[in-house]
């Protein structure tokens, strides 16, 4: 039995005359030990997704199972730890009194429950501030919090909404390796975010979303060893570009040119040399590493293609 399976759910929001799709027929799986990754542009459903997961609203078709129970029922929100996004918590609590009063729902004893709130503390680098009121936190110091409270759910299953937003880098750091040792004891861990970069460091695997569906599912080990060329391109008019990009799968344009998945053989040569028939003037040149933005504004420029025709 897989910790998170996901067939064709849909959520659609609003009446009948202005029915809006959150989620179109999303369908995937999710284990202990992953870092699962959610990206995607603005109103791709990212917090659709993790508010079904938590059981919050249901789907409006589909299934949805969190270890092998439906969703929103008691015995699949008994192993959700939700970090919404912004963080939910009494502002006239002390970060301390709020995570003793959570442990206290999963402790059998005080020492356990000491013990519960100091593991998640220490996952969300609260030392310094533990004793603040709530109200009192910044943005960032709020984030953590939220982490802390969804940890000392000792939840199988966490959601991270944001959660690495605000938050220094340092601190980010830290949080990152604490959270990576939560999935290696068997938590699955599922984090949303527009931060690509934190994303990329953090997950084992990224779902892209775009309007709602599952453009892109990739582990992130496939990233390594993969590079792109990236060209910046001269001239006012560039004719003949959207030739170049169809010659090269994979290939989306930047904000000064284009980038090409260096695939099947392909060279950065190659790339110059189809640009040169096409008489396109290239500035310059230099071969990266793929990155996941990459993988996002290729899915979501796929799609929008599709939407087109």
């Amino acid at each position: 039995m897989v910790t998170l399976e996901l067939r064709a759910v849909s959520r659609l929001f609003g009446s009948a005359c202005r029915r809006r799709r959150a989620l179109d027929a999303c369908s995937f799986t999710a284990d202990k030990g992953e870092i699962l990754g959610i990206v995607g542009p603005n109103g791709a459903g990212k917090t659709t997704l993790l508010r079904l997961i938590a059981g919050e609203i249901l789907p409006s078709s589909g299934m949805l199972l969190v270890a092998g129970a439906r969703a929103g029922t008691l015995a699949a929100r008994r192993v959700v730890g939700f970090a919404p996004d912004p963080p939910l918590a009494p502002p006239e609590l002390t970060c301390t009194e709020w995570l003793m009063y959570l442990a206290s729902h999963r402790a059998s004893s005080p020492q356990e429950r000491t013990r519960v709130v100091s593991d998640a503390a220490e996952v969300a680098e609260l030392d310094g501030f533990a004793g603040r009121r709530i109200g009192t936190l910044s943005r960032g110091m709020a984030q953590r919090l939220s982490l802390a409270a969804a940890v000392a759910s000792r939840s199988t299953i966490l959601l991270l909404d944001e959660t690495l937003s605000g938050v220094d880098p340092l601190a980010q750091r830290r949080m990152r390796h604490g959270i990576a040792r939560l999935a290696s004891n068997g938590r699955l861990v599922v984090t949303a975010s527009h931060d690509l970069a934190a994303v990329e460091r953090l997950a084992t695997r990224v779902l892209v979303l775009s309007r709602g569906q599952v453009r892109a599912d990739v582990r992130t080990t496939e990233l390594v060893g993969e590079r792109v060329a990236e060209l910046t391109l001269s001239g006012a008019v560039l004719a003949g570009v959207d030739d170049v990009m169809l010659r090269f799968p994979g290939a989306v344009r930047t904000g000064a040119g284009i980038a090409v998945p260096l695939r099947r053989g392909t060279s950065v040569e190659h790339v110059l040399a189809v640009c040169r028939q096409h008489r396109i003037p290239v500035a310059s040149s230099r071969v990266r590493y793929r990155a996941l933005e990459d993988i996002l504004v290729s899915a979501v420029e796929e799609e929008t293609k599709k939407g087109k025709t």
